[in-house]
């Protein structure tokens, strides 16, 4: 499933997308609000918004309202406008940031799908990230994606460290494996696409 992250600090777009793709999305990053109504219009496959409420010119909240009213278009004909979650390092309870509480409340009164509140702990915060998701999604939704990133990502390391070694029994090995998971993977396309045909 592809996902959106609007935020104008590279640095923090870079984190964010980079947890969402451990969790199994593929990330599209824009550096500010009128750039992701942008690539909104162009990319019909996108499904989620992940957006910072503080940014300079159109915040997290005039972005979900444009977002509401943009039309977009795939080959059916228009479609919804995507889930659309708003971050913010503004924590529960915390009173001192008048505005941008008043712009947090005023999102979720307008239906917003979901807060992030924003933590330093990357672990905490990619835990927030998938809870949210889940809850969105539905716990039995098939749309809920699977960690692909971190077993590939260990995979492309054990292929790399047997070439670098020149270690032909190992590559032999892993060869078969990978073989014999592929035709796994074959069988389960191959029945589901039936079973979607009968359907």
């Amino acid at each position: 499933m592809k996902v959106l992250v609007v935020d104008d600090v590279g640095y923090t777009c870079y984190v964010h997308t980079r947890l969402l793709e451990e969790l199994g999305y593929e990330v599209i990053c824009a550096s500010s609000g009128f750039e992701a109504l942008s690539i909104l219009e162009q990319d019909s496959e996108i499904k989620i918004v992940f957006s910072e409420l503080v940014m300079r010119e159109l915040d997290g909240l005039d972005l979900f309202l444009k977002v509401q009213k943009q039309e977009r278009y795939n080959d059916d004909g228009q479609i919804d406008a995507p889930m659309y979650f708003v971050m913010t390092s503004i924590q529960p309870g915390n009173q001192t940031q008048n505005r941008q509480q008043e712009r947090l409340e005023l999102a979720r009164k307008l239906g917003i799908t979901g807060v992030i509140y924003k933590t330093r702990d990357r672990e905490e915060l990619k835990s927030a990230f998938a809870h949210n998701l889940k809850s969105a999604l539905g716990e039995m939704s098939e749309a809920a994606p699977v960690d692909i990133y971190t077993p590939a990502q260990s995979l492309c390391e054990a292929v790399k460290d047997i070439i670098e070694t020149k270690n032909l029994d190992a590559a032999e090995e892993l060869f078969d494996l990978i073989t014999c998971q592929s035709e796994y993977l074959e069988f389960f396309i191959n029945s589901s696409s039936k079973r979607a045909e009968l359907a």
